[in-house]
């Protein structure tokens, strides 16, 4: 059962000590927004329109999904950042526009940590690194070897600069001692039209996107980022078989602008638990190649805090800048 209109109102009409006091109409009595930071088509697009969906059915006022891509998610969160604290816009964040971003920019116009109140996180699952048919390689070792044999050949495509997709890339050169040419899109979808057409060659894709072409056989799986093997496709190894300790996974978590009332955040957290804990979301996620992630709003926030920290590190190690 969803969330009442009484259980809302409450919690929007309830702020902390000393915050203004929130308008008693019942919550939602409008369309809320909920922005995605990249474009149509990729993962962060299609579990955001599963999550809207859902709470679509609950609630009497429409769920909008909104693209504002750019920038790796940089362009959507800024935007969402300094909205009204009401609970009508929304934004599915990522691993770029929440914990990447914070250290890949100079001059990032958002704090990651501190213009965001955490929700939930939504999703979670491994990037996939494929190849077109034309690479004369089947295995991460062939890869590499094919690389320091022919450096910079190759080109890989990415979501844009600063997504999982491009630091996942530089990364890998970063610990292969390898080199690539980086071609970035404004969303996977692009990138994936390229990649089957062999305009570019390779990619670290998230799994949802890229495991449908795998399936199609369009495109050759190499290896997963996870710690193991994804259990749907167990004959793709993964990339720390060939270089131990890999392992990376992209994310996909709702927030709102700082300053949303506690109680309406916890109430929006519980919702979207629920929906991912149901088990036609576990099976829609997992087809789709990434896990329903539901997370208590205070665990959420030390995973970003964590996730910040680590992705810091990333960058700061293979050198790459943007901005």
């Amino acid at each position: 059962m969803g969330i009442t209109r009484r259980q809302f109102v409450q919690g929007l009409a309830l702020t902390a000590a000393g915050a203004p006091l929130v308008s008693l109409a019942a919550y939602p009595d409008r369309p809320v927004t909920i922005v995605v930071p990249l474009a149509a088509g990729g993962v962060t697009d299609i579990v955001a329109r599963y999550v809207a969906n859902q709470l679509g059915s609950v609630w009497t006022s429409p769920i909008v999904v909104e693209n504002r891509p750019g920038a790796g998610g940089g362009v959507g969160a800024e935007h969402v950042a300094k909205a009204k604290p009401d609970g009508y816009t929304l934004i599915m964040g990522t691993v770029s526009s929440h914990a990447i971003n914070a250290s890949l920019y100079d001059n990032l116009r958002y704090d990651n940590i501190r213009d965001f109140d955490p929700i939930s996180l939504v999703a979670s699952g491994p990037n996939l690194l494929v190849v077109h048919p034309s690479v004369p390689v089947s295995t991460t070792g062939e890869l590499i070897a094919y690389l320091k044999a022919h450096p910079g050949r190759l080109s890989y495509g990415s979501a844009g600069i600063g997504t999982s997709t491009h630091v996942l890339a530089e990364l890998f050169q970063m610990k292969t001692g390898t080199e690539m040419t980086h071609v970035p899109y404004k969303g996977s979808s692009a990138m994936m039209t390229d990649l089957i057409a062999g305009r570019v060659q390779l990619a670290f894709d998230n799994m949802p996107t890229a495991l449908a072409q795998v399936r199609a056989g369009t495109l050759k799986p190499i290896a997963v980022s996870s710690a193991e093997r994804w259990a749907d496709e167990p004959k793709i190894p993964t990339l720390s078989e060939t270089i131990p300790g890999f392992v990376a996974t992209s994310w996909q978590g709702l927030f709102a602008p700082a300053g949303t009332p506690p109680q309406a955040l916890d109430a929006l957290s519980a919702e979207v638990q629920k929906i991912l804990k149901s088990p036609a979301a576990v099976a829609r996620f997992r087809d789709l190649g990434t896990n329903a992630a539901g997370m208590p709003r205070a665990e959420f926030a030390e995973f970003v805090r964590s996730e910040t920290r680590r992705w810091a590190e990333v960058v700061k190690a293979s050198g790459a800048k943007a901005g």
